[in-house]
């Protein structure tokens, strides 16, 4: 029972206690470990995104660049032809010339002037006379061929060109070119259209008109406008050629765009797709795999209309993509982790080894000695003596013997420790204990 009474009041302990503080270290450093990599993994698509919308952004304002100078060319030979009394055919080619070989992308830059219905006999014979065999103002017919143009009040020729094909050509024999020219001549400002191109441009491009009025004369309202209005400068662009000029150079990997005038209907405003891949720039198709979300867009400003550039990033892989940095992020982790638990489990399996040593020496100490007496023991009493009436077994012990024998002769010590034993022998018989010698 007592025994029994001292097995119920000892401290639990199980054989599995040891291991809780490994195991939460275990979950600890694994829930500490993907946290990280989540943190690592958020930085880097954050860092992603911040370069995808830099190179966006760095592509948009290079393209808008390009578009201002172009839009410039026109602003400059309205220029020329206000500080000018009269031009000829000569001087407006040396100075487009100038601006021809200075800018990629010009298909055509012209001069035209209002003709009257009246005047157009008189105006195509002047034409003819100044180096245009058989001139006559033309048009385009539904199937694109071109045609004498038709009998109206009046016509927008181009006068002067560069491009000899073009000059002729009745930019109001076209709607949304009659609109413009009327636009422009009305308001004074630049005014820019995608939605027709010149017979001999069919590619997609982008014409800017300027108006030019005559020197001295007031046009400030659309009635002087219209009454002083002496022509207008029309240049034409190649679209591709422009986002051509701005891509090069430009670090844009994985980076895909498309190009639309907002200021059309919807079913027109689809101008250019670029696509990383291939780096190729598509004009006529692309609309389908513009994607309308998840997308970056940039405005752009052409004369009075309103383009747009929409932007997304291509991955770089088609499957589940883990950025590196989450990935070394968690791998280090779970190293650390690891290394952790090792030292601990080792750690543990030190001091249970310990721990067995510490009790087998104690079972065998208690085989000897009662467990007051070994308690005792383990707390360095340097004086032990008590009666036990219930003891069994006896031990003794010779204090000071070994500072005896070296002051004592080989026959006194013999003595001595013969009656030590006998008194010892006769103790044990009469008490009945064991003898035990070590």
């Amino acid at each position: 029972m007592p025994n029994q009474k001292k097995r119920l009041n000892a401290p639990f302990y199980s054989p599995i206690h040891p291991y809780v503080p490994l195991g939460l270290t275990l979950c600890l450093g694994i829930g500490l470990s993907v946290a990280a990599s989540i943190v690592a993994w958020k930085w880097e698509n954050n860092q992603t995104r911040l370069e995808f919308q830099q190179q966006a952004d760095n592509l948009a304002t290079t393209f808008q660049r390009q578009l201002d100078q172009y839009s410039y060319i026109a602003v400059s030979m309205g220029a020329f032809y206000a500080a000018s009394e009269q031009i000829t055919k000569e001087d407006y080619e040396e100075f487009s010339q100038h601006l021809l070989s200075r800018h990629a992308g010009i298909l055509t830059l012209g001069w035209i002037k209002p003709v009257s219905a009246s005047d157009r006999k008189t105006y195509e014979a002047n034409m003819a006379a100044d180096g245009v065999p058989n001139f006559y103002i033309y048009e385009q017919d539904s199937t694109g061929k071109v045609v004498k143009a038709k009998q109206r009040l009046g016509y927008f020729p181009i006068t002067f060109s560069p491009q000899d094909e073009v000059v002729g050509f009745d930019i109001s024999s076209h709607p949304v070119g009659e609109t413009a020219i009327e636009k422009a001549r009305n308001t004074g400002t630049l005014v820019a259209t995608t939605e027709f191109s010149l017979p001999t441009n069919p590619q997609t491009s982008f014409a800017i008109l300027l108006p030019v009025y005559r020197n001295n004369a007031t046009h400030n309202t659309v009635q002087t406008r219209r009454q002083s209005f002496q022509g207008a400068i029309v240049s034409v662009y190649s679209v591709k050629d422009i986002l051509a000029t701005s891509v090069k150079g430009l670090k844009i990997d994985n980076l895909n765009f498309c190009l639309y005038n907002k200021s059309v209907p919807v079913k027109e405003h689809f101008l250019a797709f670029y696509k990383s891949s291939t780096k190729q720039i598509e004009m006529e198709s692309g609309q389908s795999v513009c994607p309308q979300d998840l997308s970056y867009t940039r405005p752009i400003k052409v004369a009075d209309q309103q383009w747009l550039l929409r932007f997304w990033r291509t991955p770089k892989s088609s499957g589940f993509e883990i950025p590196p940095i989450a990935g070394v992020t968690f791998l280090s982790g779970l190293l650390l982790t690891g290394t952790l638990v090792a030292y601990l489990l080792r750690s543990l399996r030190h001091t249970a080894e310990i721990e067995a040593e510490r009790q087998k020496s104690e079972r065998l100490l208690l085989n000897i000695l009662p467990e007051p007496i070994a308690d005792r023991l383990k707390q360095n009493h340097q004086t032990i003596a008590d009666s036990f009436t219930e003891v069994t077994v006896l031990f003794a012990d010779i204090v000071g013997f070994t500072q005896l024998s070296q002051r004592t002769s080989p026959t006194e010590l013999v003595q001595l420790l013969n009656e030590i034993f006998s008194a010892f022998d006769r103790l044990t018989e009469q008490h009945g204990l064991e003898k035990i010698k070590t």
